[in-house]
């Protein structure tokens, strides 16, 4: 670090963990280091059995984070949820998973890219790409969103209903998010990010960093991604059909999502997204080739505005 790094009053980051000890240090160590410095580094574990805790212990005998106990369980997304609930009301704040790796300068990319787009008045999310590696840190990718195919279509409302392209872990929200992941329904349906993604790109604003600012540790218990193959433009478009036109699809949970999205705010803003999405929760009981063309038309564009 050099005389010149920042410390910056109101960002925190918050961190999840469970039984995460073998690769927790590395995460730390990465977000202590940061050139742009958190003043608040708030980690929820969730009842881990491993050495996670005495890990946490002696970061916060140090004072370099302040760590919570979870009182029961609560899964991935609600231990989100909880850990973002200790967010002083005014951070800016930046999610974190505890056994990746950061760039040093992710904090500072983040910030300045989400004081292009912010609106302070609104939810506000950046994200980035990341690199893909294994248990020993190896690279196994440079590029997570090329490995999906995520680079290969507009990041827009309409593209996100049919599917998630946003990671948790390369999140940075600005404080008016707060409020909109409070309300954030505890279930299973869906993840945190998911959640996150769906405020911004619906209600808020969202902005995308294409280069990779995360290490992502690719390994058995991953619950972000269990798999990656990269995929040719005509690869990507076929197995999208494929995952959302059998018989059990996934997008059951994405209708479920917006059903929940819909409810919790009632007083929608957008009058357009608002037809938007209930023109995707429409989609629920029509026929295969009304859906076809719904996912045709958000992914490449083909057809006029017949969404419903």
């Amino acid at each position: 670090m050099t005389d010149t790094t920042k410390h910056i009053q109101n960002i925190a980051v918050v961190m999840t963990t469970y039984n995460g000890g073998s690769f927790l240090k590395p995460q730390i160590e990465s977000i202590l280091n940061q050139s742009l410095k958190p003043n608040l580094f708030i980690v929820c574990d969730d009842g881990s059995t491993d050495e996670t805790t005495s890990i946490l212990d002696k970061y916060q005998a140090d004072g370099q984070l302040t760590w919570y106990a979870n009182n029961k369980q609560l899964g991935v997304a609600s231990n989100f949820k909880n850990a973002i609930s200790f967010v002083p009301d005014g951070y800016y704040f930046a999610l974190a998973d505890q056994d990746d790796i950061w760039d040093i300068n992710k904090l500072e990319h983040s910030m300045q890219q989400i004081q292009v787009i912010e609106e302070k008045e609104l939810p506000c999310l950046v994200y980035s790409d990341l690199r893909l590696m294994n248990d020993d840190g190896n690279t196994l990718s440079v590029s997570f969103q090329n490995e999906l195919g995520h680079d290969k279509y507009v990041h827009s409302l309409d593209t996100l209903l049919f599917g998630n392209f946003v990671l948790g872990c390369t999140c940075f929200c600005n404080p008016t998010m707060k409020m909109y992941v409070a309300k954030m329904p505890n279930t299973t349906f869906f993840n945190h990010d998911a959640w996150i993604a769906l405020v911004a790109f619906a209600i808020g604003k969202a902005a995308c960093i294409k280069k990779p600012l995360v290490n992502y540790r690719k390994h058995s218990n991953n619950v972000t991604i269990s798999g990656h193959i990269k995929k040719t433009k005509s690869q990507l478009y076929k197995t999208h059909l494929i995952n959302l036109f059998k018989k059990n699809d996934y997008l059951m949970e994405r209708f479920e999502l917006v059903d929940l999205f819909l409810h919790a705010f009632p007083n929608f803003p957008s009058v357009i997204n608002l037809k938007k999405l209930n023109g995707f929760i429409a989609l629920r009981n029509k026929s295969y080739l009304h859906k076809k063309i719904a996912f045709e038309k958000a992914f490449f564009g083909k057809w006029l505005n017949r969404f419903s």
